[in-house]
């Protein structure tokens, strides 16, 4: 590093779960600018290791082409496997000639940058990394960020080898020690971060807007405001539109197929006689916060997407119940837990419970009217963005203490 102050490097992989990994370590890497003082460099790991997109093009190939959540679910976990075998446990202690190839140019990154701590933002990045730290021969501190606690399912994702691990919730922290044990002192319980405006991200400048309308706010609070996301595609989504056209043409409703123009044109063709029906493929900034701000007003606003636990956890802090539908990914698996016992709607199985249940909640609005108050008070009391911010700066401090 170039400068007096401490460097952070962040690592994420952009391959990896679309786009809700890089969010994650984009916002990440805004607290740690507010909360620490370093310098913070967020990075891509797939120039660095190119093997490392060419397994993230693999996982985005299983989540839009497997027919259902059985399949998605065996290829995903066979993947994992093979990467297991590649990668066993406790390869980052003293990895073998084949594995020092594979991690050989984060080595050398690492001895260039010579950070004062490297963050991982998946459990196996944050492996890498410590193995990386070790053969380039560096005093730098490794920390492992676990976005998504459901990785902790994984073998490939645990490890007892990072100087800090940070974790979402106290149940993350139980299963990592349990599974690999280690220093219970090097695993911090943070909070969830929400990665709300860092969607901008993600966005179109304001230049390049559609000059589609979003709503308008026209029926007040009472009017049904639904927002379907799909970050994965697939033929569920049209043929739920073709069923709240049939069944709920009233309602306000905006359909986002991330990145998929030819889906959100699709799903579109479905909504026949809802003309004020709104179709993207992307939104600008404003358009985003229009839709998400007017949801958030109604009384039944509502967000179905894959039951991701970043698409949850944001709706949850702008307090809009959620419909999900079970994404078939290992990792995604404790989210219906947490939607469930929270009250932040309901995870439906299969697209049959989802079409159903959606016509049954909006046949009696009062029922998302009630998630909405459970939701509410789940925002208030685990997603206060700046108690989460003040615990991730009081962990990762000690670590720039001794540089």
């Amino acid at each position: 590093m170039t400068t007096d102050r401490p460097g952070i490097r962040v690592l994420s992989p952009r391959t990896w779960g679309e786009f809700g990994n890089y969010l994650a370590a984009t916002r990440f890497s805004r607290v740690l600018r507010s909360v620490v003082d370093a310098e913070v460099t967020l990075m891509e790991v797939e120039p660095i290791l190119p093997w490392v997109g060419e397994v993230g093009g693999e996982i985005r190939s299983i989540s839009l082409d497997s027919p259902d959540a059985t399949v998605r679910n065996r290829r995903y976990m066979a993947l994992m496997d093979r990467l297991r075998e590649r990668f066993p446990e406790g390869f980052e202690n003293n990895p073998t000639p084949a594995q020092r190839a594979d991690i050989d140019p984060l080595a050398r990154h690492l001895r260039t940058a010579a950070p004062d701590v490297v963050v991982g933002t998946k459990g196996f990045v944050a492996r890498l990394c410590v193995a990386a730290v070790g053969m380039a021969g560096l005093r730098t501190r490794v920390i492992s960020h676990v976005t998504n606690p459901g990785l902790l399912e994984l073998p490939l994702h645990r490890s007892r080898y990072p100087d800090l691990t940070l974790v979402g919730f106290p149940r993350a922290r139980e299963r990592l020690l349990a599974t690999v044990g280690g220093d219970p002192d090097r695993i911090a319980v943070v909070g969830p971060l929400v990665a709300q405006h860092d969607l901008r991200d993600f966005m179109t400048d304001e230049s390049a807007a559609s000059g589609t309308d979003s709503w308008k706010d026209t029926g007040g609070p009472d009017r049904p405001r639904v927002i379907v996301f799909s970050n994965r595609g697939g033929e569920t989504y049209p043929r739920l539109i073709r069923h709240l056209a049939g069944r709920h043409p009233g309602i306000d409703l905006v359909f986002v197929g991330y990145g998929d123009p030819d889906l959100a044109r699709r799903t579109a063709a479905e909504a026949v006689g809802c003309d004020h029906w709104r179709f993207h493929s992307v939104l600008t900034q404003s358009q985003y916060f229009d839709y998400i701000r007017h949801a958030s007003r109604s009384r039944y606003g509502l967000l179905i997407s894959k039951a991701g636990p970043n698409t949850t956890l944001e709706a949850a802090h702008f307090g809009i119940p959620v419909l999900m539908l079970d994404s078939g990914l290992p990792m995604e698996r404790w989210v219906p837990g947490l939607i469930h016992e929270e009250g932040l709607g309901r995870a439906c199985a299969d697209p049959e419970d989802l079409l159903r249940t959606a016509d049954e909640w909006l046949s009696r609005p009062s029922v998302i009217e009630a998630h909405k108050k459970s939701t509410m008070a789940f925002a208030d009391s685990v997603l206060d963005q700046e108690a989460v911010a003040e615990r991730i700066g009081a962990a990762v401090r000690p670590l720039l203490v001794d540089r």
